[in-house]
């Protein structure tokens, strides 16, 4: 089966404007977690959330993209170039056709909707702008993203709550191996707004102190907003034509639990089915997986159920693979997260290193597993994993290899 390359990161979250600001930042422990400045917080459980580090919009955008587009929108073309940039694409030499975009997605736009909905509600109708709602699509960054590079092969929107991102990676490397694209610019970006904010404040799933994944006296998630876009071609290709690749994206898994709509089963067991998916999938061995990017939201069942999937999945290898949640540092991203956390997995891979759970002051004894804090862990990593297990029961699960290992015939 043809091998999947990953040959351009760009990244944009609360840790920086570029790839390698955020993973530098990442790397250090620096955490981005602060005061919501978007909106007024008053009145919530939780004034917290990881906002976008600024850019300059006029250094970027034409003042029509600057009103046209949403943040969201914004945010996923600046990753999409660094990304190609990053990747040595010619773009005026690659066939549109042959060029998919598939993305996870989730609030879009809402942020201005919110925004004239409130306007048309103290003002009236009359007074409402028209171009504050245009964009309230969920799909709307892909098909920016899409019409803005000018390529028109296989387009994919998920939308599947946390679960979103990793699972159009997993769609796109599925088009690689078909052969029916030679790149796919595939991730995810997601933005603030009050109706998430709210949303999880409500079911007081927030933490008031920045979020401590594993942490015995963690108080629940803090939620960001990123957007993450990683070139996928097909390896052999990336190699003849001289691509630096940061790994390769091996395999997937997915899996629907049904158990409650908010929780994850004690037991795990729709996590277990999709990481032991994505390491069948990739022809690899609990042995062979260095480093778990776990989704590690930083609730009590979550942590919990997550780290008895691990236990179940790795079994006498656990207590050798090291363990972290990048959500420390970055919050949850929610439909970006996936492509955010495969990201890290794959400068992880380059770099040899293995990037700390930040905050973690008392670890959780139920969850007892190789969590790295405290500092990053400098290591080889033959192999990793990058869990995301989103509301509904959406479980999906990654497998990267370092592109010098050879994959089991």
């Amino acid at each position: 089966m043809p091998r999947v390359a990953i040959t351009g990161i760009g990244l944009l979250s609360s840790l920086g404007t570029n790839r390698e600001d955020v993973w530098r930042n990442l790397v250090n422990g620096r955490c981005g977690i602060g005061d919501v400045t978007l909106f007024d917080p008053t009145g919530y459980r939780s004034r917290l959330a990881a906002q976008f580090a600024d850019f300059d919009r006029g250094q970027h955008f034409t003042l029509l993209e600057q009103r046209r587009w949403s943040r969201c929108d914004q945010a996923a073309v600046l990753a999409t170039r660094e990304a190609l940039d990053d990747a040595g694409v010619d773009v005026a030499g690659l066939d549109p056709e042959r060029v998919g975009v598939m993305f996870g997605a989730g609030t879009s736009d809402l942020l201005r909707n919110e925004e004239f909905f409130d306007d048309v509600r103290r003002r009236g109708v009359a007074h409402g702008r028209p171009s504050e709602i245009v964009n309230f699509f969920s799909n709307t960054p892909v098909d920016v993203v899409a019409s803005h590079f000018e390529f028109s092969g296989p387009r994919h929107c998920v939308v599947a709550a946390c679960s979103s991102s990793t699972i159009a990676l997993g769609y796109a490397a599925d088009a690689i191996r078909a052969g029916t694209t030679d790149i796919v610019v595939a991730g995810g970006a997601d933005a603030l707004c009050r109706l998430t904010f709210s949303g999880f404040n409500a079911l007081r799933l927030v933490d008031t102190e920045p979020c401590r994944p594993f942490d015995q006296q963690r108080g629940g998630m803090t939620i960001g907003e990123a957007a993450a876009v990683l070139v996928l071609e097909n390896f052999d290709r990336a190699r003849t034509r001289g691509a630096r690749i940061y790994a390769e994206l091996a395999g997937d898994g997915n899996s629907l639990s049904s158990y409650r709509i908010t929780d994850s089963h004690p037991s795990g067991d729709g996590a277990i089915q999709a990481m032991r998916q994505s390491l069948a999938d990739a022809g690899l061995a609990p042995e062979c997986v260095d480093y778990v990017n776990a989704h590690g939201t930083s609730t009590l069942m979550n942590d919990r159920s997550e780290c008895a999937a691990l236990r179940a999945v790795m079994g006498s290898e656990i207590e050798r693979v090291c363990v972290s949640s990048t959500k420390s540092c970055m919050g949850h991203l929610i439909a970006a997260a996936g492509a955010v956390e495969a990201a890290v997995c794959a400068l992880a891979i380059r770099d040899g290193i293995a990037p700390l759970s930040a905050n973690l002051v008392q670890p959780d004894p139920d969850c007892a597993v190789n969590i790295v804090h405290g500092n990053s862990r400098k290591m080889r990593i033959r192999a990793a994993l990058s869990n995301s297990f989103g509301f509904g029961g959406s479980n999906s699960s990654l497998a990267f290899r370092h592109p010098e290992e050879v994959p089991t015939p």
